[in-house]
């Protein structure tokens, strides 16, 4: 646990090296089928007014399973790190999947595709 503490207050630090809205990421992988999985994001607000509604949504496209963060705001010139819970149902084939990360509200989109690990 104080290793992801430490890893937290890590993405925090990186976080400001670029503008792009989607900062650093954490999954906990390899994901489990039929237990959550969980990743940790840094949403940075670059711009100089507040982000209303921002989530984060994982879709991994071979399964069609889609999920999506709590909406949150953030003040200008700020960060947040956003936690996504996955639950990995117990049926699907274990495998690498190719999965898009979209950072967000009706005003914006960062994306990014990653794969990820179901075992």
């Amino acid at each position: 646990m104080k290793i992801l503490h430490i890893f937290l207050l890590f993405l925090i630090a990186v976080s400001f090296v670029n503008s792009h809205a989607l900062g650093r990421f954490f999954i906990e992988e390899p994901f489990k089928r039929g237990e959550f999985g969980t990743a940790y994001v840094t949403i940075r607000n670059t711009f100089d007014k507040d982000m209303e509604d921002v989530n984060v949504k994982l879709y991994i496209y071979d399964l069609g399973l889609r999920y999506t963060s709590i909406a949150g705001d953030i003040e200008d010139n700020d960060h947040v790190v956003q936690r996504l819970f996955m639950y990995i149902p117990e049926n699907i084939p274990a495998g690498d999947y190719l999965t898009k990360m979209t950072v967000g509200n009706d005003e914006f989109r960062d994306t990014q595709h990653v794969y990820l690990r179901i075992v």
